[in-house]
């Protein structure tokens, strides 16, 4: 090969792979450069308080968020009351979000950055919609897949596009849009300190009660008003269980049951209009040192366990009890079902097996 001929071949391998360069990033698109740091909506901050409605999307998931007064609730769950910390968490970052680099255009890579069609059946994205008071769009944002520490130690992004609009970016803030109703409501539904517990009673239909309780402290000799008081130092005890001969499997179930019922977390809430009929309602009361007294009533529908719950009280009782009957009056909350089996136990389930 002479010197002449092997010049050609090199200038020609070297504008080969500058033309494969050229075509691969033309065909790609992945990103086109960095953004001057334009706000993800600009005029949110100042247009917030206009806010009526936030709907979030995801296939055939949704939930909307509607408020009234001063606070947010649940539409498609009677209003029921969200937790004010996540809906200001989710529109702080949208006013704060800044579109620092600019992706893909192409539709068929969208799914990478899970920017696809909200609306797809197994869809990753989300769209966000903001209304005002008459149905008008405020803001709306397709949200995908969130990359950590992408901006640096500590600081994630989440990749984000406007409807109708090719463009897809990073933008600088870390966005949450979940469509399951619990992940908009302070879950917890009933609790009570454990220890303070002095009976519980369970009532199954088809079933004998199952009764705990704490056995009293010892009266003191002397001329003191002697009463009949349950030791807080004593374990809760099943009362009139097992029956001779019989015992349980395991020697703390009494305490078990007793954790169990003292903290109580919701999956999801519905609107109650009356008590649930006696049939088919299983009945927990329980009763605590210097606190309400509280009933539980547990009911199946379908696959779910749902729970709706009263509470009684005198003194400062009374001032929990009127607490607990104000945030659950009137609602139905479903709990998840090893909860509702940790608390509802036949007394063939507590048995050993016999030899």
């Amino acid at each position: 090969m002479t010197p002449r001929n092997f010049v050609y071949l090199a200038i020609a391998a070297a504008l080969s792979v500058l033309f494969a360069v050229v075509s691969f990033a033309s065909n790609n698109q992945w990103s086109t450069g960095r953004a001057s740091g334009a706000k993800l909506f600009p005029t949110l901050v100042s247009d917030a308080s206009q806010i009526a409605t936030i709907e979030v999307r995801q296939g055939d998931d949704s939930v909307v968020l509607e408020r009234a007064g001063g606070s947010w609730g649940l539409k498609n769950r009677g209003n029921y009351p969200a937790d004010p910390s996540k809906v200001r968490t989710l529109l702080v970052g949208l006013a704060e979000a800044d579109l620092v680099e600019s992706k893909t255009r192409r539709l068929d890579r969208y799914a990478a950055l899970e920017l696809e069609d909200p609306a797809d059946k197994g869809a990753k994205s989300r769209i966000v919609r903001l209304l005002g008071a008459k149905g008008n769009v405020m803001g709306e944002v397709v949200i995908g897949k969130k990359r950590l520490d992408l901006l640096g130690t500590g600081k994630s992004g989440t990749y984000v596009r406007k409807p109708g609009d090719p463009q897809t970016w990073l933008a600088n803030a870390e966005l949450e849009a979940p469509t399951a109703v619990k992940d908009w409501l302070k879950t917890s539904v009933f609790t009570a300190d454990a220890a303070k517990i002095s009976r519980v009673t369970i009532e199954i239909p088809g079933e004998q009660p199952l009764r705990i309780e704490r056995p009293v402290a010892p009266a003191k000799d002397d001329k003191e008003t002697r009463q009949s008081v349950p030791d807080p130092a004593a374990k809760l005890q099943f009362t009139g269980f097992p029956p001779g001969g019989k015992k349980l499997k395991d020697a703390a179930a009494a305490e078990s049951i007793a954790r169990a019922v003292a903290s109580i977390d919701m999956e999801d809430v519905r609107k109650l209009d009356a008590p649930p009929a006696a049939a088919g309602v299983s009945t927990v009361r329980i009763e605590a040192a210097d606190g309400p007294a509280t009933t539980l009533r547990l009911r199946r529908d379908g696959d779910a366990h749902w729970l709706s719950i009263a509470a009684t009280g005198e003194g400062e009782a009374k001032t929990a009890a009127d607490e607990i009957n104000q945030r659950t009056q009137g609602w139905e909350f479903r709990i998840p079902a090893a909860k509702a089996d940790s608390i509802l136990k036949k007394r063939a389930d507590l048995l050993e097996a016999a030899s």
